[in-house]
């Protein structure tokens, strides 16, 4: 981790306003400001979707708080509030800024806010917090980022809030809480309740608590609605306590009169007990229990060291306060009288039940079996939900009772061992620290409590007994070790209130909407992806698409994807739910990768060509994918003699040198991307004793391109000059100008002495050293046309010599 801390002192440096004034003693200095990269602060999402208009997807960065939430915000991009066009060109010019999109002026006229994408490359991490300081003199702690992008794109806000520029980070937004999935407590514990051991579906418990909480939610009965009694000692108000609190039979802040399991100690054991079982959730304080959100009213009942008493106190209490849950959390082995005691237990037990109350009890802390012979009350009463502890890996808890017969006088269900708690209830606003072993059957007891509370709220027509049931045959069964040869039940409170909803946990709903089956799609088009994903309780999950040729290709349920590779592709839309069941869907496209059009334009077919001539080689291509030409990369030509391949070269006009043009027949080939054209030429020799003229395009000097309005041909000015050995300078009326296309020849201007086969009649003279023309599209293009002119050069002795030029022609819309 690398770490900058350069201007940290300053907040260090800051002196209280109370020290100063002299009132009381010194405030305690925050903690220096730090700025850190932390690679193991990650986003939730890698991208978001293109801003409007635009087709590339924008990266997304993370920053993890000193107060343990974690923001995520775009990369490279800020949103700024320019008063006028000067000051915003000043901010592009400073940070190298792209306007991507902007609101309409304000009509006031006091400026505009528009979304700049910046480069942060000139930003500098090392004064990020000195600058910060200098306009937020408060901050303070360790912010730790996902990477130093994060830190260069801050480092720029935080110059440029220096300079008093209204700018804004692009922050992502969130859902928060439970509908979305996230609550948080104490600030030392930053990771969300959605992902503790025992809170979250999936993992080794799957408890399935908080994705119970979403679905009572759904159903609109997350709501205050049940009545918890725990009968314990050590009870103290804390903020994670119901509003709706009360105690009998003792006071808040009285100590619990006797130790715990083995002689621990145990002074505040009431109050870890009703945490347990109903700590708020998601209040920024303290710890989180199953029944948090659905407790109306927390009773708390001081317990007495006898069991006369206990019980005696108990019964009284729930026939007074008339509670829903009765929680339990002592136990006493009897070895002695053991009939007695267990009738004298179920009669008591039983006239608490009847109050309407469901009884939990733990089964104590003891590694022993409660089958064992001796009586452990009040767990074994048949009136009593008995309930040990399990670790974090499901197995029970070394430190547990267990049963070993599956029968309700056993142990029956198995919760969380251990819990989070405070770290001193006695001190809950001074102190509030959490502490992560509040462990025993103590709390595994109001824990399963706390579940009967939800299901208790999925259907307050459940009776005690009803709600028992629904517990046991809901459990996940097995897991809990060798040793538990009776009940293997764990508790699953997802599974418990869907049953009390009558709602059944299906996996995720995924339809795809486009692109339809079987679609056909080009090699550079954008795929439109689009479809639906719906949990069991009927909220849309977060889709990600997959091809079976290119993996995954994005996030989202509408989103539009760049050109995928050619061939079948298996479309996939995968949606995974809060409890992590997985459902898919998918459709068969094809992106077709259309054959290139191509054409040779030159050597013309049949051509004779005298030997020592170099030979332009020129051909057109159309991608009509792209609708442009096949790259140079992607084209190869081949010259073959008589079988043999004598020159290759690539590119659409290129030359075959004058040195490798010696008698004989050839063939040339031309191909793009796969699609060849090729024809036949034929080169002659020069006779012994004779030299073959040369010739020169003098106009063009160079390959053109000309724009056709609306395809009017253009006038084209040519020029030439020859020359023999034998001849000296050769007249233009020995010249012939002939423009190949590919698909059409045309004679532009030949000379009057140029040799033409034919004999006699009458011959007006004609000089083709300098003439226009005029040329347009061929014959059946509709796009372009690359014509190749070779200017003939004719001596005396019929031999030739040749040059040529490329004139592109492009068709114009005007």
């Amino acid at each position: 981790m690398r770490q900058l801390l350069i201007g940290a002192m300053v907040a260090a440096m800051a002196i209280s306003p109370f020290a100063a004034a002299g009132v009381g003693n010194a405030a305690v200095a925050p903690t220096p400001l730090a700025f850190t990269v932390d690679p193991a602060v990650r986003p939730t999402v890698t991208e978001v979707v293109p801003v409007e208009g635009s087709r590339e997807f924008r990266q997304v960065g993370a920053l993890a708080t000193p107060g343990g939430t974690t923001a995520e915000l775009v990369l490279d991009e800020v949103m700024v509030h320019a008063r006028d066009q000067a000051e915003l060109d000043a901010f592009l010019a400073r940070w190298n800024g792209q306007v991507l999109d902007s609101f309409a002026p304000e009509r006031d006229g006091s400026g505009q806010d528009h979304l700049v994408k910046v480069d942060v490359s000139g930003a500098d991490p090392a004064n990020l917090p000195a600058d910060l300081l200098a306009t937020e003199p408060r901050q303070s702690g360790q912010y730790r980022a996902s990477d130093e992008r994060v830190l260069r794109l801050l480092a720029l806000a935080a110059s440029e809030w220096k300079l008093g520029t209204e700018l804004v980070v692009d922050w992502l937004t969130e859902p928060s809480t439970i509908e979305s999935g996230e609550a948080f407590e104490a600030s030392d514990i930053p990771q969300n309740v959605f992902d503790w051991s025992y809170m979250r579906a999936g993992g080794n418990m799957n408890t399935g608590v908080a994705p119970a909480w979403q679905l009572l939610q759904t159903k609109g009965k997350l709501t205050p609605q049940v009545r918890y009694m725990v009968v314990d000692g050590g009870f103290n108000l804390n903020p994670d306590l119901p509003a709706n609190s009360t105690i009998r039979k003792a006071s808040w802040g009285d100590t619990n009169p006797k130790g715990c399991s083995n002689g621990s100690s145990c002074p505040w054991h009431g109050t870890d007990v009703a945490l347990a079982a109903m700590a708020k959730v998601d209040n920024g304080y303290g710890v989180a229990g199953p029944a948090g959100p659905v407790v109306s009213q927390f009773i708390a009942v001081g317990n007495s060291l006898d069991y006369w008493s206990v019980l005696r106190r108990t019964e009284k209490m729930a026939e007074e306060e008339d509670p829903d849950v009765v929680n339990l959390s002592f136990t006493r082995d009897v070895n002695l009288g053991i009939p007695h005691a267990r009738k004298w237990t179920d009669r008591r037990m039983k006239h608490v039940r009847d109050t309407g109350a469901l009884i939990v009890a733990s089964a104590g802390n003891y590694s022993t079996s409660v089958d064992n012979g001796t009586l452990w009350v009040p767990c074994e009463s048949t009136h009593v939900m008995c309930v040990g502890g399990m670790n974090p890996d499901a197995v029970v808890s070394g430190g547990s009772n267990f049963g070993e017969v599956d029968v309700p006088t056993s142990v029956e269900i198995y919760g969380p061992m251990c819990v989070l708690s405070l770290n001193d209830p006695g001190n809950p606003l001074t102190d509030p620290a959490t502490r992560s072993d509040a462990c025993g059957t103590s709390v595994a007891s109001p824990f399963v409590g706390g579940v009967a509370a939800l299901v208790m709220a999925a259907n307050p027509a459940l009776g005690p007994e009803q709600v028992r049931q629904i517990l046991n045959d809901t459990a996940h069964v097995g897991g809990l070790g060798s040793k538990v040869t009776g009940s293997q039940r764990r508790i699953n409170a997802l599974g418990a209130v869907a049953h009390a909803l009558g709602v059944d946990i299906t996996e995720p709903k995924v339809t795809i909407q486009k692109p339809t089956d079987d679609a056909s799609f080009g090699v550079s088009e954008w795929i439109d992806l689009a479809g639906t994903a719906t949990d069991f309780m009927g909220r849309a999950v977060h889709i990600i698409w997959s091809s079976s040729k290119d993996g995954k290709i994005g996030e989202g349920k509408s989103i539009s994807v760049p050109p995928l590779s050619a061939g079948a592709h298996l479309i996939t839309a995968s949606a995974t739910d809060s409890i992590g069941q997985t459902s898919t869907a998918s459709v068969k496209v094809t992106v077709v990768d259309s054959p290139a059009q191509v054409k040779l334009v030159s050597p013309a077919n049949g051509a004779e060509i005298v030997e020592g001539n170099s030979i332009p080689l020129v051909a057109t291509s159309l991608d009509p994918d792209t609708n442009s030409p096949v790259d140079d990369s992607q084209t190869q030509w081949e010259v073959r003699r008589s079988g043999m391949v004598v020159h290759t070269a690539s590119g659409h006009s290129v030359s075959m040198p004058a040195a490798k043009v010696i008698p004989g027949s050839y063939t040339v080939k031309f191909t793009a991307a796969g699609v060849s054209v090729q024809r036949a030429f034929t080169v002659i020799a020069v006779p012994a004793g004779q030299h073959k003229p040369t010739a020169t395009i003098t106009t063009p000097a160079q390959d053109l391109s000309l724009d056709a309005y609306n395809g009017t041909p253009q006038s084209v000015s040519f020029a030439g000059t020859g020359h023999d050995t034998e001849d000296g300078a050769i007249s233009g009326m020995r010249y012939r100008w002939t423009a190949y296309s590919g698909s059409e020849t045309k004679v532009l201007c030949a000379g009057s002495n140029v040799p033409t086969g034919e004999q006699g009649g009458i011959v007006f003279p004609k000089n083709c050293a300098s003439f226009t023309a005029q040329l347009g599209l061929a014959k059946g293009d509709y796009a372009s046309t690359t014509w190749t002119v070779i200017l003939e050069v004719f001596d005396s002795s019929g031999l030739v010599g040749t040059d040529s030029v490329n004139i592109e022609i492009n068709y114009i819309t005007g």
